[in-house]
C-alpha cells in the first residue's frame, strides 16, 4: 500500500506539475529532437562533463514516439517505482518474510523531493544511473562460487550500460573492473579457462570506452577547474553524500553524512568478518560501494568552488548517491539484523514532511513559470521576448541563446505549450 501510494503520487506530481516543454539543459536538444540536426553525432556529443549516449537514445526514441517532454518524466516514475518493488520483494526473500521497514524502499526513491529530477525528463541519466548501480549491488550481494561465471557476466553487462549514462558512470567502472577481475580468477580455480578469459574480455571492455570517452574532450566553458583542496573538496563531497535520504535533510547535512560513514565503516567491518566462503560478494559489495562514493568525490573535485550551500540546492544528486542507502539495507537484511533496517526507515520517514514541502514549493514555482510562458507564447510573442521576460531568475536562466533557437522550431512543430501560435 506504501508502495502504491508513493508511485501514485509520483505520478500525480509528474501530471500536475509536469509541462510539454524544454526544461533547463533540455533546450539544447530540441534541434536534433525535431530533425533540424543530424542524431548520431548528438548521441556521442559532449554536455558538460558528461557523454550520455544511453540516456539520449532512449529520450529520443521516447520523443519521437510521444513528441512530448513529459514521456521522460514518467518514465523516470515508472523506473524507480519498479526498482522499489523489486527491492522490496528481495529483502522479503533474503529475510523470509516482509517487514514494514521495508516500506524504506518507495519512501526514499519517489519522494517528490526528488523533484528536479521529475520535472526534466531527461534526468533519465541519474535514474538510470540509480537503477543500474543498485542492480550491480544486488549482483554483488548475491554472487556465490556456485554463480560466480553468470553473476560476472551479468555484473559486467550492468556495469558497460552504466559506462554509457555518462560521466558519474566512469566512477564506478575501475573498482568494479578490479572486482569482476577478482571473479574471473575464482572462475578459472573452478571451472575453465575460457569462461574465465570471457569475463576478462567483458570486464575490460569498459575500461576501453573510459579511453575513448576522453578523446576530444574538453573542458566545459564556465564550470570551475577541478579542485584539489581538500578542505574544499571534503564538506562539498560529504554534502553530496547527505543528499542521499533527500534534500529535506540537508539542513542538517553534516549530521546526515557523519552518520552514513559510520553505518558504512560498520557494514564494511560486518562484511568482511563473513570470511573467505563470502569474500565475492564483499569485495563487490565493497567496489560498488568505493564506486559510488567516487561518484561523489568526483563532484566534490569538480564542484568545491561552487561550495556547500549550493550543491545541497541540487536535489538531482540524490538519486546518485541512493544506492549506498540500498546497499547497507540490503545487506543487514541478509545478515538477519533489524535495527539498521528499520532505523533507515524511520530517517526516510522523518525525511519525508521536508522533502515533500520542497518538491511542492519549487513544483509550483516551475508550474508558474511554464504557465506565463504558454501565456505568452499564445499571445504571439516572439522568442526573444519571451526569453527576456520569463527567463531571468528562472529556472530557465542561462537558456537563452538555446530557448531563442529553440522556440521556433517548436512553435513550427507545434509541440505542447508552443503549438498555439
Amino acid at each position: 500500500m506504501v508502495w502504491a501510494a508513493f508511485t501514485l503520487g509520483a505520478v500525480g506530481f509528474v501530471a500536475v506539475i509536469g509541462t510539454n516543454a524544454p526544461y533547463a539543459d533540455e533546450w539544447e536538444f530540441v534541434p536534433a529532437l525535431l530533425g533540424e540536426e543530424p542524431v548520431l553525432p548528438w548521441l556521442w556529443q559532449q554536455h558538460n562533463e558528461h557523454r550520455l549516449p544511453l540516456p539520449r537514445l532512449i529520450f529520443f526514441v521516447l520523443f519521437q514516439l510521444t513528441h512530448d517532454f513529459r514521456a521522460g518524466m514518467l518514465l523516470q516514475v515508472l523506473m524507480l517505482s519498479g526498482l522499489a518493488l523489486y527491492l522490496m520483494r528481495l529483502a522479503a526473500q533474503l529475510r523470509g518474510k516482509p517487514h514494514w521497514a521495508d516500506a524504506f524502499f518507495p519512501i526514499s526513491l519517489l519522494h517528490i523531493g526528488h523533484w528536479e529530477n521529475f520535472v526534466m525528463g531527461y534526468q533519465l541519466c541519474f535514474v538510470l544511473f540509480c537503477v543500474l548501480a543498485a542492480g550491480l549491488a544486488v549482483v554483488a550481494l548475491r554472487i556465490t562460487r556456485e554463480n560466480a561465471f553468470r553473476s560476472g557476466v551479468v555484473a559486467s553487462v550492468l556495469l558497460m550500460l552504466i559506462a554509457l549514462t555518462g560521466g558519474s558512470g566512469l566512477a564506478v567502472i575501475l573498482p568494479v573492473v578490479l572486482w569482476l577481475l577478482f571473479v574471473a580468477v575464482g572462475v578459472m580455480r573452478r571451472s575453465t579457462k575460457d569462461r574465465a578469459a570471457l569475463l576478462v574480455l567483458l570486464a575490460l571492455l569498459p575500461v576501453a570506452y573510459l579511453g575513448v570517452y576522453f578523446v576530444d574532450y574538453h573542458k566545459p566553458p564556465g564550470h570551475p577547474e577541478l579542485n584539489f583542496n581538500p578542505l574544499a573538496v571534503g564538506p562539498v563531497t560529504a554534502a553530496v553524500l547527505a543528499l542521499a535520504p533527500g534534500v529535506g535533510l540537508s539542513g542538517v547535512w553534516w549530521a546526515v553524512c557523519a552518520g552514513e560513514v559510520l553505518l558504512g565503516v560498520w557494514t564494511v567491518v560486518l562484511l568482511v568478518r563473513r570470511g573467505r566462503s563470502e569474500a565475492l560478494s564483499t569485495v563487490g559489495l565493497i567496489a560498488v560501494a568505493a564506486g559510488v562514493v567516487g561518484v561523489a568525490v568526483a563532484i566534490g573535485l569538480g564542484r568545491a568552488d561552487w561550495g556547500v550551500t549550493r550543491v545541497l540546492g541540487f536535489a538531482r544528486y540524490s538519486l546518485l548517491v541512493w544506492p549506498l542507502l540500498a546497499m547497507v539495507y540490503l545487506v543487514w537484511v541478509k545478515l538477519g539484523r533489524k535495527w539498521v533496517p528499520i532505523a533507515l526507515c524511520v530517517v526516510a520517514a522523518v525525511a519525508f514532511p521536508t522533502n515533500t514541502g520542497t518538491g511542492m514549493l519549487n513544483g509550483a514555482a516551475v508550474k508558474s513559470n511554464y504557465s506565463t510562458i504558454e501565456v505568452d507564447a499564445a499571445v504571439g510573442l516572439s522568442a526573444e521576448q519571451i526569453v527576456k521576460k520569463d527567463f531571468p531568475n528562472s529556472f530557465q536562466a542561462g537558456q537563452d541563446e538555446r530557448a531563442i533557437r529553440a522556440i521556433p522550431m517548436l512553435r513550427k512543430a507545434r509541440i505542447g505549450i508552443f503549438a498555439g501560435k
